[in-house]
């Protein structure tokens, strides 16, 4: 029996896609009752905790700035006959314990000047880990890659992430901010507006394709991030015929966001950067067509279920988008790629991989 320390962090507060992955490996882990036991663990001085979770005393933001410089506070007092932790949201503490950090996407790695300063102390944290013998757990080949070029003396497993669960159709609702438009077609993109998101260009695009299809509307489901105020100006540009189509409805539900999935005409997804996607297979469960990028594990975990276009290329990107609308045989391809690529992904295999990961390193 493997005794395995696993940052649950992600699951004590607004839940977002590292949250997601969170939830998928530790149910999945629990699953595995004879070879694996987790104590489940959370950097906090003062939030409430779930039940049956430990905390490390100390305040968050200071211990991880520290952590990013020496291997102090320690925390191996609070969590005994632990045998390997593993931090799941970039941060694993310093340890004599054999450790496993999990890297999303290097986002945050190669753009610290557009990081808020919590962000880069993570990072920092991380590159001294990983340089004091932290294995890295990559949840994709296009994360791997680069974190091979960063680090070329570090291990890194590459091991994806599952598959949401299909939604149920019955408890899908929509959104109240979308029924101005009726039963209009309607492009989808779902994700906190981020730089990285690329939701300007997206709009840009989505400004040239809506002449040649004028019932064309598009919707924005994502929290506000840091490139809110960009958006908003970039909106405030368009034609007013064409920004009126242009539904920036916040954060919603997961019944909104199934029936978003459910009723688009496509989904577009053309991020300068991810570590993996939710939002892709999501789609995919719902055999939504894709309008995807060719950066990062995009190409990867959407497989032949998009359409992938250079995410910088404004007017490549408003042709898939008119292409995906208008040609119903190619949405028709694409569904049926979605059905496939999603079967790929499997939570228990996930957790197969990790839990033979554990062996090897603690025998």
């Amino acid at each position: 029996m493997i005794k395995v320390g696993v940052d649950t962090g992600p699951l004590h507060g607004p839940m977002t896609g590292v949250g997601r992955a969170v939830e998928g490996l530790v149910y999945q882990l629990r699953q595995h009752v004879d070879e694996v036991e987790l104590t489940e663990y959370v950097l906090s001085f003062r939030a409430k905790l779930h039940a049956n979770t430990r905390r490390l005393p100390f305040p968050a933001g200071i211990t991880i700035k520290s952590w990013g410089q020496r291997d102090f506070p320690s925390v191996e007092r609070h969590l005994p006959h632990v045998h390997i932790l593993h931090g799941m949201n970039y941060v694993v503490p310093p340890t004599k314990l054999p450790r496993i950090v999990t890297v999303y996407d290097c986002w945050a790695l190669l753009n610290p000047t557009q990081c808020s300063p919590v962000i880069n102390h993570s990072m920092n944290a991380l590159r001294r880990s990983i340089q004091t013998g932290a294995v890295i757990h990559a949840s994709s080949y296009a994360t791997s890659s680069t974190l091979h070029e960063l680090f070329p003396q570090a291990r890194i497993e590459t091991i994806h992430l599952g598959a949401p669960p299909r939604r149920d159709v019955e408890t899908s609702i929509r959104p109240t901010a979308t029924t101005d438009f009726g039963n209009a077609p309607f492009i989808v993109a779902v994700g906190t507006i981020e730089k990285r998101k690329n939701y300007r260009r997206l709009i840009e695009a989505f400004a040239i394709g809506a002449q040649e299809i004028p019932e064309l509307h598009l919707v924005i489901a994502g929290s506000a991030g840091d490139d809110s105020h960009e958006l908003d100006q970039s909106l405030g540009l368009l034609p007013k015929e064409v920004g009126q189509r242009v539904h920036l409805i916040g954060r919603v539900s997961d019944e909104n966001i199934a029936w978003l999935y459910q009723h688009a005409t496509a989904m577009a997804y053309p991020s300068l950067d991810e570590g993996f996607g939710f939002p892709l297979l999501e789609a995919m469960s719902e055999q939504l067509p894709i309008v995807g990028s060719t950066r990062g594990s995009i190409p990867e975990v959407a497989g032949s279920a998009a359409l992938l276009v250079d995410p910088l290329d404004v007017d490549a990107l408003a042709a898939a988008i008119t292409k995906v609308v208008a040609d119903s045989g190619l949405r028709t391809q694409l569904q049926h790629a979605a059905t496939e690529q999603y079967n790929k992904f499997s939570w228990a295999k996930t957790a197969q991989q990790l839990i033979n990961l554990y062996t090897d390193l603690v025998k």
